[in-house]
């Protein structure tokens, strides 16, 4: 079995909270996948679709697969099926299944490199998400590079709306700095993405609140560590050591 138990009810909130527009690119790339067609017009209703019905088949089909790539190797690849791939994998990441993610996320950024071009935001996107399953693994080198290719995108397309994706890159290079102890580069790439939250969102917002607690948290590790060890037995080798001197004195 591809899910654990109880995933029911995990893909129907997942399929839920959809927008409108990506649901119906969903079920577009979910019907190519297990038809090779697709069965739903564009202008099709997405407030008639039974969402319990359609989680219920998307469980099933995968629950009895053997091999996602080979059904994806055997389908024709579009940005719908890229699309349905990438939430997959999502999915698969909130639920630790990371050696199930991170095929799809390669998969579907291979279709998008190829049909939207490697300078392309949903491009970035998928680079982010590989490096966040990497992070997710504790594989921090890996995570910086993917990491770093979608910064370099994301900065290169930014304009205004687009400016919290690029702190968000700046978040996670700073995360995957300060696993590998590089705590200079962690607070800097930190300090970028609060300096670019500051400007769009509110004092409160939890992006930014959380930003700054995750500035604390590296500048506390930053500091000198004492040797507690050394500050307490301190007093203590002084008292012997004059101890010692009054004894040959």
């Amino acid at each position: 079995m591809i899910f654990m138990e109880n995933l029911n009810n995990k893909v129907y909130t997942f399929v839920k909270h959809m927008e409108r527009n990506v649901l119906k690119q969903f079920i577009v790339g979910f019907y190519q996948l297990i038809n090779k067609e697709i069965h739903y017009s564009s202008n099709f209703d997405v407030e008639l679709i039974d969402r319990k019905r359609l989680t219920l088949k998307v469980v099933d089909y995968f629950e009895n697969i053997t091999s996602i790539e080979d059904e994806v190797k055997k389908s024709t690849a579009t940005e719908e099926m890229a699309l349905f791939l990438t939430y997959m994998a999502h999915m698969y990441a909130s639920l630790m299944e990371i050696e199930k993610s991170l095929p799809l996320y390669l998969e579907s950024v291979k279709i998008r490199e190829k049909y939207l071009g490697v300078k392309h935001l949903l491009t970035a996107e998928n680079y982010q998400g590989i490096g966040a399953i990497y992070e997710q693994g504790g594989a921090f080198n890996y995570a910086l590079q993917y990491y770093g290719k979608a910064l370099v995108l994301r900065k290169e397309l930014a304009y205004v709306e687009n400016d919290l994706l690029v702190a968000e890159s700046y978040s996670r290079l700073a995360l995957a700095y300060y696993h590998l102890e590089q705590y200079p580069m962690a607070l800097d790439y930190m300090e970028k993405s609060i300096k670019i939250r500051e400007k769009v969102l509110s004092s409160e917002h939890t992006l930014l609140q959380n930003s700054y607690y995750n500035y604390k948290i590296i500048k506390k590790e930053s500091q000198p560590k004492k040797d507690y060890i050394k500050v307490i037995l301190e007093p203590i080798n002084k008292g012997i050591g004059a101890f010692i001197n009054r004894l040959i004195g």
